[in-house]
């Protein structure tokens, strides 16, 4: 009988697995948990008033110590939905949109402002990165489905869409706790991101690519430059040690000698023209 055997977990997520598990043990601690939240949980009034803006990612690994289950239900969502799309985007950059989605919809929790429960607790918890990329999910495979509730298939796009329009009319009539604003700002992001990122990739690689054309035309200046020192100044005083002997020269042209021989520029002397050792002793 053939045993299941689960995948293997993306090096990516195996990262933000881990430190959100690991965070969550400390805050569940009696001393170092209350610290952690006190530091690390996303305050409007903080964050934007005070200039903390740490907490636009620190807040993303915090999630409710009295309830596993926001710890669970994130992390699972990371993990379902994030294999497929590191190992086609692969890890660095969906790290980066990992971080991007979720400082990105944190900053749509300045509008909490106004709200008197967000302004006091604050948002924790990685829902906004996690809706970010089940965004990218379903516009990367339109045709998936999901099931609802564990039970009920459903087209990915319909859960996109049914999530976006609870942030959004959670938004407009905010009750609770629930950070709406911070959930629809990770969609609006993803669809942000898939829009620019191709643009900003371009961008981004034209620029590399003008910068590595810089310094390689640079350096080869340089080498150049090295090249015609020599040919100008050392060579001729490596002909005149040939024909009159190395005391023939100049208390200057010895100087200049010693100066080339103690720097990094040795490679650059045409082989069988070797300066006298005794000039340097």
């Amino acid at each position: 009988m053939n045993r299941f055997v689960p995948p293997p977990v993306s090096p990516a997520i195996k990262v933000i697995l881990i430190a959100s598990i690991t965070v969550y043990l400390l805050q569940v601690l009696p001393v170092i948990g209350p610290v952690l939240l006190e530091w690390g949980a996303l305050v409007p009034g903080d964050a934007f008033a005070h200039g903390q803006v740490w907490r636009l990612a620190t807040y993303m690994f915090l999630h409710d110590p009295s309830s596993p289950f926001h710890l669970l239900f994130n992390m699972l969502g990371l993990w379902m939905f994030g294999q497929e799309i590191e190992t086609a985007w692969g890890s660095r950059r969906f790290v980066w949109f990992y971080l991007i989605s979720g400082i990105g919809s944190g900053c749509f929790s300045v509008w909490h402002l106004f709200s008197p429960a967000m302004s006091v607790t604050g948002v924790i918890g990685a829902s906004g990165a996690v809706l970010a990329l089940l965004t990218v999910y379903a516009v990367t495979y339109p045709h998936r489905q999901v099931l609802l509730f564990f039970v009920l298939p459903v087209n990915i796009k319909i859960v996109v869409i049914g999530f976006g329009l609870i942030s959004l009319f959670g938004s407009i009539a905010p009750r609770g706790v629930v950070a709406h604003l911070t959930h629809l700002g990770g969609i609006l992001v993803a669809i942000g991101y898939l829009r620019w990122y191709p643009f900003i990739s371009i961008r981004l690689q034209s620029s590399a690519s003008l910068r590595r054309e810089r310094s390689m035309r640079g350096r080869a200046e340089a080498a150049a430059s090295k090249r015609r020192f020599f040919e100008e100044k050392i060579d001729p005083i490596l002909e005149k040690i040939a024909r009159e002997g190395s005391d023939a020269l100049s208390p200057e042209e010895k100087q200049l000698l010693k100066n080339v021989a103690a720097s990094k520029d040795r490679d650059l002397m045409k082989k069988g023209k070797i300066i006298p050792y005794k000039l340097f002793r």
